[in-house]
This record gives structure tokens, C-alpha cells and sequence, in this order.
């Protein structure tokens, strides 16, 4: 008889502890780490009208015996930045235009695209990315997207925003194996990005973050770090439910080297005083695109002064979490939010 409350107890714990995993596993799946409930979410996508334009499919449905009357047409569809006013009254242009669409490796590259970058898959891929961006941005317009196929022109973004206009050059994501990118040297730690999963981030990392990113002087290396920090922060907040490794771009083993020896190339920048080093040729070697950061030899993935800004960013906004994505775009105060990140990794 005394052990019934012992059993009561027992079921009244076993019912506690079930109650926690359902909570775990269900409940909190309702608030990704960007702190914005599904309700919230599913309000802001209702709100969304994403208008994708595919240029290029509408040059090449164009009539090559009628050019000028098709791009004339098409000329009340896109802006002039793309179509010149009285263009196709210019004989040169529309032979130009003939070459271009007869040009057998700009075939090849639309067929690539018609296959590889769909337009309903880029909107189901944006429209939780965008939905996240009204509840941040709640007054913000959604810019309307263009694409483009303008021959694998490496000196171009592969996504910008000109005149509140979002363009895509789509040559730039048709998958990492295909020889065109080999051909106009496109080295191989950047071609591996160049695949459609890349895509909705780069909108956002390459473009949209510049409509909300407050530009200052960026003179010493931590300057530099957090302001990349910044941009791969605001993209997270737009994707939470997307690898990180994805974010900022790296593969798994990349990925793997930079969280394993995050908190030895902090360190290694500390200890030689390098935090608040000046100039060009330096900060580059942390900061822009290589193979590997040359600091930490060649095993270790680029970029690794952007990886450490990121986590340094995440620190920041977890130890104030008074603090919105607003403001933290805004805020160029680099030395506050270092000291206010207590971002302190740990050496392996």
C-alpha cells in the first residue's frame, strides 16, 4: 500500500519528462533561432508578390527574322538599363543581338538554365526567405528580379540591385562541374559555389543586404570582419533553417576546419597583434577570396577573418538580445560591439 504514491510519483515524473520532448520536438520547431514564430511568418508571405522576369528565355523566344518588332516589344516589359530607347532601330545592335543569340556557347548556357534555375523552384526557395524579410523589414518594398545571361562575365556580381532592381546572372549558377566556368578560368574555390542552392542566399548576402548595411570606414581588420560578419548574420536571419556551411559558402570539410580551429585563429590574431593591423594587402589575406587563408596555412578554407567576424556577430547578438537586425546594420560602432560580443573561442 505505501508504494502507491511512489508510483504515482513515478507516472506523474514519466509524464513531466514525455511532456518536455514534445515540447522539444515540436513546439520549439515553431521558432527557428531567428525568433520568429511560423504565425508571424505565414502573415508576412501573404503579403508577398515576387515578380520574376526571365530575360533571357524572352530574347531567345524572340523571332530572328522580326527582331527589331520583338525587342521593341519587349522594350515596354523591361528597363532601359537592358533595352536602350529606339535600340532596335539600330542596324549594328540587332546584328549584335543575332550574334549573341546564335552564339553556341550562350546556347549552351540558356539550355543549362532552362534545366538548372527554374522559376517556380527560385520562388518556393524565396518566398520563406522574403516572408522572413517583411517581418524584419516590414516597410521595405520586395525589388522585382531579372535575369540574365550575360556570357559568364567573371568581373561581374553574379547578383546585384541597380535602379531598385534585383538582377541575376544565372550563367553563374548552372552547377559546379560544367567546363564553361574551367574555360574562362574561373578557379575551382569559386565555381564550387556556383550551383542553384547558392542562389536565394546570394540575394540576399550580395544584394539585398545593402539596402540595410550603414557603410563606414572600414581601416583595421576587425573593421573588416565585422562588417562581413554583419552581412552573413542578416543572411542567417533570412535562411535559419539553412546549413550554416551554406551561408557562408564553404563546404563540409571547409566548414569543419573553420568551427574546429575557430578559436586558434583568433587567438593567432591576437597574439600577434594583427586585430587592429591597417592595410590592403593584409586585410585581404583574411578577408577576400582564396583558396585558404594564408595565416593558417593551406589546409584551412578562405576567408577564415569572415568566418571569425560571423561568430564574433553571433556572439554579439546572443549576449544583447535587446539589440534588433536593424540596429545592428546600423551600427558602425566596431570597438563596442567587439567588447560587447565576449567573444572568447576556445583553442583546440
Amino acid at each position: 500500500m505505501k508504494l502507491k504514491p511512489l508510483i504515482l510519483w513515478f507516472i506523474i515524473a514519466i509524464f513531466a519528462l514525455l511532456s518536455a520532448i514534445f515540447f522539444l520536438l515540436f513546439v520549439k520547431k515553431d521558432t527557428p533561432k531567428n525568433n520568429i514564430n511560423s504565425k508571424a511568418l505565414k502573415e508576412a508571405q501573404q503579403s508577398l508578390n515576387i515578380c520574376i522576369l526571365r530575360y533571357e528565355n524572352d530574347l531567345f523566344s524572340l523571332d530572328m527574322n522580326n527582331l527589331q518588332k520583338g525587342v521593341e516589344r519587349l522594350s515596354k516589359i523591361y528597363p532601359s538599363y537592358l533595352i536602350e530607347p529606339g535600340i532596335w532601330n539600330v542596324p549594328m545592335q540587332m546584328e549584335s543581338l543575332k550574334s549573341y543569340l546564335q552564339d553556341t556557347v550562350i546556347i549552351a548556357l540558356h539550355q543549362l538554365a532552362e534545366k538548372n534555375v527554374k522559376t517556380e523552384h527560385l520562388l518556393k526557395e524565396l518566398e520563406p526567405a522574403f516572408g522572413y524579410y517583411k517581418v524584419f523589414y516590414p516597410n521595405d518594398s520586395i525589388p522585382k528580379i531579372i535575369t540574365l545571361i550575360p556570357g559568364l562575365d567573371t568581373d561581374m556580381p553574379s547578383v546585384y540591385i541597380y535602379d531598385d532592381i534585383l538582377y541575376i546572372n544565372v550563367d553563374m549558377y548552372l552547377g559546379a562541374e560544367i567546363p564553361y566556368y574551367k574555360a574562362v578560368g574561373l578557379p575551382l574555390y569559386i565555381s564550387e559555389r556556383c550551383e542553384f542552392v547558392y542562389l536565394p542566399i546570394d540575394i540576399f548576402k550580395k544584394a539585398i543586404v545593402y539596402k540595410h548595411l550603414r557603410q563606414a570606414p572600414r581601416n583595421t581588420l576587425i573593421d573588416n570582419m565585422i562588417t562581413e560578419g554583419k552581412k552573413l548574420y542578416f543572411t542567417e536571419m533570412m535562411f535559419p533553417n539553412v546549413d550554416e556551411r551554406l551561408i557562408i559558402g564553404y563546404s563540409e570539410e571547409k566548414y569543419k576546419w573553420a568551427n574546429n580551429y575557430l578559436g586558434n585563429a583568433w587567438n593567432y590574431i591576437i597574439e600577434k597583434n594583427e586585430l587592429f593591423g591597417k592595410g590592403d594587402t593584409f586585410i585581404r589575406c583574411y578577408i577576400e577570396e582564396a583558396p585558404f587563408t594564408k595565416p593558417f596555412g593551406n589546409e584551412s578554407p578562405g576567408r577564415m577573418g569572415v568566418f571569425t567576424g560571423w561568430k564574433l556577430i553571433q556572439s554579439y547578438m546572443k549576449n544583447n538580445p535587446e539589440v534588433t537586425l536593424s540596429e545592428l546594420m546600423q551600427d558602425t560602432d566596431y570597438q563596442k560591439i567587439l567588447n560587447l560580443s565576449k567573444f572568447k573561442p576556445q583553442p583546440k
